[in-house]
């Protein structure tokens, strides 16, 4: 058995740890993780104000709390769908912007001229106007994907046209602010010769633009990455490379982040119309029900370590039990290791795995408000999925629920991994106990 966990434990290192790197480390997916990092404080403050101004109250209740936090929401309705529309609504503007920005400095380009030239083309493709008025639909998260292709189309064709020397050639004596400046006329033209003719000529030929095509084409995908199917991969996937010692979150999601934004997009969308929710996985189902506490699920391990008969488990448990309150896990995951250790294998994965599965069941049946929303993704879990619901009360306890199976699921290895390090612990006691006695004797010989 042991040397079967060794096989595979070296094929992993010596095969997947690799790709996993490369991947982490790949420019265009670093851009895209990065630029969503950036946008994602905008879709936290949407969603705040999105809260404000839907009370987790019938409209018609008689909770004096509860009223005056309706009168507040009628009061706030017109400036907070104001505020609204332009964070949580214009996703895709801030998307185009903050990828082609990233990628750009990873090629060591100036990024700035970058981000303006990838939304302008955005403007261009996804904004027609129709009947004198821009039609800006596509601002939100239906537009994500085309946002993603246009700023790498658009640092692409400037890096093209440098290695093509096709520049404007400046005397040296223009101030170097000026020559980067016009630097980026160029790129702005050959948008505009490539990128907005092929949008005309797509939107008069088929009466439906780049954006709404991709989404039709990304329609199958966007499904399937609700499945139970798809979850359950990922979270293998995921947390295969955790026991790897490789951050599997920061590795693959940023190539699933758009598919569960634009999840989420459609759900927001769905609720203002007044129709039932769509999808069930989102950015917060992932934090709030499948990793509560980091990612497999560890804070159920850390109140077992906090109890341990070990001192290193116990000392680690101490660490780490505050950090994973805030979805922060590294401490335990190095501490205890559960890197390639063949005992927390199993847990390590079923553990967020049941996690999934369960909370994917409860809320396909229509037990608990699915989620539409975004909290930090450092919120307690409890508090996150109650926000995230847009207060179902029964959120935090399905939350505070798969916690505590969390636990017992940790608990057998938990157990014998113990009794490992108490062994350990005490060899280490007697070594230094005979090495103390050896050195007591020595001194007592020198000094007769």
């Amino acid at each position: 058995m042991t040397t079967l966990s060794e096989r595979f434990i070296a094929f992993m290192n010596d095969k997947v740890a690799p790709t996993a790197k490369r991947m982490e480390n790949q420019p265009h997916i670093s851009a895209i993780r990065d630029g969503f990092i950036v946008v994602l404080p905008f879709l936290i403050v949407g969603s705040f104000i999105m809260i404000l101004l839907i009370p987790p109250f019938d409209e018609n209740t008689t909770n004096s709390f509860g009223q005056a936090w309706w009168s507040f929401a009628h009061w706030a309705s017109d400036y907070g769908w104001r505020f609204f529309q332009m964070s949580f609504n214009a996703i895709s503007l801030f998307t185009a912007a903050s990828i082609a920005y990233n990628l750009a400095k990873a090629y060591k380009r100036e990024p700035l001229p970058a981000a303006f030239l990838s939304v302008m083309a955005f403007l261009l493709v996804a904004t027609p106007v129709q009947n004198g008025h821009m039609d800006i639909k596509f601002f939100g998260g239906i537009g994500l994907f085309s946002a993603i292709f246009i700023a790498i189309y658009t640092v692409e064709l400037t890096r093209l046209l440098e290695y093509l020397h096709i520049r404007i050639r400046l005397p040296k004596e223009v101030p170097t602010a000026v020559a980067e400046s016009l630097n980026i006329v160029i790129p702005i033209l050959a948008v505009l010769v490539t990128l907005y003719p092929f949008a005309l000529y797509i939107e008069a030929s088929t009466g439906s633009t780049i954006p709404q095509l991709i989404m039709d084409f990304m329609a199958p995908l966007i499904k399937v990455s609700d499945s139970l199917g798809a979850i359950c991969l990922f979270v293998f996937a995921t947390h295969l490379l955790w026991f790897l010692g490789i951050n599997g979150s920061l590795v693959l999601m940023q190539l699933w982040t758009p598919f569960l934004l634009q999840n989420m997009a459609a759900n927001l969308s769905a609720l203002q119309a007044g129709e039932p929710l769509p999808y069930i996985v989102t950015n917060s189902f992932w934090d709030f029900y499948v990793v509560h506490g980091a990612s497999g699920g560890v804070i159920a391990l850390a109140f077992l370590l906090v109890f341990s008969k070990s001192a290193h488990l116990r000392s680690i448990g101490k660490i780490g039990l505050v950090p994973s309150f805030f979805s922060i896990g590294e401490p335990i995951v190095y501490g205890v290791p559960m890197v390639v250790n063949p005992m927390f294998f199993i847990p390590l994965i079923f553990a967020p795995m049941a996690n999934a599965i369960i909370a994917y069941l409860i809320l396909d049946f229509d037990l608990i408000h699915r989620v539409y929303l975004m909290a930090p993704w450092t919120t307690p879990a409890p508090i996150g999925a109650y926000l995230v619901s847009g207060g179902d009360i029964w959120a935090p306890v399905l939350s505070v629920a798969l916690i505590v199976l969390d636990v017992i699921i940790y608990y057998p290895f938990f157990k014998v991994y113990e009794r490992t390090c108490i062994e350990r612990e005490k060899n280490i006691d007697a070594d230094f106990l005979v090495k103390e006695k050896e050195i007591v004797e020595k001194a007592k010989a020198t000094i007769q």
